[in-house]
């Protein structure tokens, strides 16, 4: 085997024995050596996906639906670049990923050579940690190392926290010259202990005493994977008048007690009614929250006491409602156990209030929808109420995810998002990944912008059957008619909201999905069965064309129909 290869096989090795078993690669020659030995590795099974952005998403979306890592491998240069918007959504949403990249040996660089770009640390500001592996590997001790930062790479996916790992794969030429010497060194696997964390005794006591001596907690749950644990955890808390409990789509927690539709609940709240609802206790916990203005209401309020429970060190000091006065780091689960076996019911009218004001908009909000014309908002309402139960639905950014948060939905659905950078780029990648590692139904719903931003994610003969992919076409990025100053401007549509008169119907074709289409109510309700049809053998488009003017509009009169 020639000089180098060797790392390689070791890599693949001990990648095999600590668990990962899903490596996406996209094609080239630097990478050769690796994707040959890795195929050859038992347990490793191998993804091809052509386009390196789609391939980290794809992977992105394997990872979210495993819980376990997934790796990456691409070629040299400008391949390495195209993962890092997928590597910023890893890190923020606390995804594992391993990122193989392969390299010129150290004395390349900056040399001339072709495909060649400073790849050492080159995603530092968004990864876990970065390692670099170097093309020597001819002595006892260089094999040692080679084990060693193999290992911890693989360790770091998980701990402290989960996120992205960069490994950095230095190969030298010949490439292909891959034939066992027999002088592979045996995999050293360093294996990692489980751990507990919990409060300890005085900081349960000092906690609970001031819980139940308050008669107004709120508690706000972010992005979080379904967790039965967790769920039946918070649940403890809706029997205490003194606690309400908001949460977003994303968050996956559903039950009658909560409000889950935030922005429609708080949109407009008098400053009598601000003084009313603030909470002498905030508690957090969860992934990102979608609702800027529950993130304005709390900066408003300023909780006495803000308790924020997370285990990963980078979120100690996130302080995203300016009332940060606790960091607890132990996963959510164990806090609420702890805290639910202490905590007593406090006589006050504090869930009372939150509650009439959820009802009151809910009110409001079914009147509007059954008085709106086709639009947008119309659109949300026809799916969600059609969407076949226990889906798994993928929320496409800008506004896809937005209008989620106004609707109820029944506690079988299960919701992603990209909302760790809240992109537009990759969600439909990350949703075919989520779909292939599953092996169920998954739809995604994204605008018209971030599908075509991501039409590469169709480039993939990976595809589940049972993908479905909703795009509400309003011939550009409505978020900026709907969003305070874009419209303002003449720029708006050239530049701001990139107005376009594309569908999606030849690439359809071309990618050999089935495509449905619909520009009104009863063509919309007419195609749905069919699109949600999972006996046939091969992915769908729906794609529902709205105005987007109009759209805007009703978005609008909506808020403004909840305040009235």
């Amino acid at each position: 085997m020639s000089k180098g290869k060797e790392q390689i096989s070791l890599l693949a090795e001990i990648m095999s024995e600590k668990g990962i078993s899903q490596v996406v690669v996209s094609p080239g020659s630097r990478n050769a050596p690796a994707i040959i030995l890795f195929a050859r590795q038992k347990n490793l099974n191998l993804i091809s996906v052509a386009d390196e952005r789609s391939a980290g998403f794809f992977a992105l979306g394997i990872a979210i639906s495993t819980r376990k890592p997934v790796a990456l491998l691409c070629t040299s240069g400008t391949a390495v670049l195209n993962y890092a918007p997928a590597i910023a959504e890893a890190y923020y949403q606390k995804v594992p990923l391993l990122v193989i990249t392969a390299d010129r040996p150290a004395e390349w660089i900056d040399q001339g050579d072709g495909q060649t770009i400073r790849q050492d640390k080159i995603f530092a500001n968004y990864i876990r940690k970065s390692f670099n592996l170097p093309a020597v590997f001819n002595t006892p001790d260089s094999c040692w190392l080679a084990g060693r930062v193999i290992n911890e790479a693989i360790d770091r996916c998980h701990y402290p926290a989960p996120g992205p790992v960069h490994l950095n794969l230095q190969i030298a030429e010949p490439l292909y010259k891959l034939e066992a010497s027999g002088q592979t060194p045996s995999a050293m696997v360093i294996r990692m202990a489980g751990v507990e964390k919990k409060m300890s005794p005085d900081t349960l006591k000092q906690l609970s005493d001031q819980w139940n001596t308050s008669g107004s907690k709120l508690i706000l749950v972010g992005q979080i994977q379904h967790s039965a644990q967790t769920g039946a955890q918070l649940e403890t808390f809706t029997a205490d008048p003194s606690v309400i409990i908001l949460t977003e789509t994303t968050s996956n927690l559903h039950h009658p007690g909560y409000i889950s539709c935030i922005d429609r609940v708080i949109d407009g709240m008098k400053e009598s009614m601000i003084h009313d609802l603030k909470p002498d206790i905030l508690v957090t916990f969860g992934g990102a929250v979608v609702s800027k203005k529950i993130k304005a209401l709390l900066r408003k309020m300023k909780p006495a006491a803000h308790w924020h429970i997370g285990d990963d060190p980078d979120d100690f000091y996130t302080d995203t409602y300016q009332a940060l006065t606790l960091t607890i780091p132990l996963m959510a689960e164990v806090f609420l156990s702890q805290l639910g076996r202490e905590a007593v019911p406090v006589c006050s009218d504090y869930r009372k209030k939150w509650s009439e004001l959820n009802l009151e908009r809910k009110k409001k909000h079914d009147e509007y929808i059954r008085s709106a014309g086709f639009c947008d908002m119309h659109v949300y309402d026809v799916l969600f109420n059609n969407i076949p139960e226990g889906m798994v639905i993928h929320l496409a950014n800008s506004t896809p995810v937005r209008y989620a948060q106004l609707f109820d939905h029944p506690g079988s659905h299960r919701f992603y998002s990209n909302r760790g950078t809240s992109g537009i780029d990759g969600c439909v990648s990350t949703a075919a990944g989520f779909a292939w590692a599953a092996n169920r139904p998954v739809t995604v719903i994204t605008g018209d912008i971030g599908f075509f931003y991501d039409s590469n994610a169709l480039w993939n003969n990976n595809l589940n059957r049972d993908f479905r992919i909703i795009i509400i076409n309003n011939g550009g990025g409505n978020i900026f008619r709907i969003l305070d100053g874009p419209s303002e401007y003449e720029q708006l549509e050239n530049y701001i909201e990139t107005a376009h008169h594309l569908t999606a119907e030849n690439l359809a074709l071309n990618f050999g999905l089935r495509y449905y289409k619909a520009d009104d109510t009863g063509a919309l309700e007419r195609q749905l069965a069919g699109f949600f049809d999972f006996s046939h053998a091969s992915p769908a488009i729906l794609e529902i064309i709205t105005p987007n003017i109009i759209s805007a509009e009703a978005l609008k009169e909506y808020f403004k129909y909840l305040n009235a």
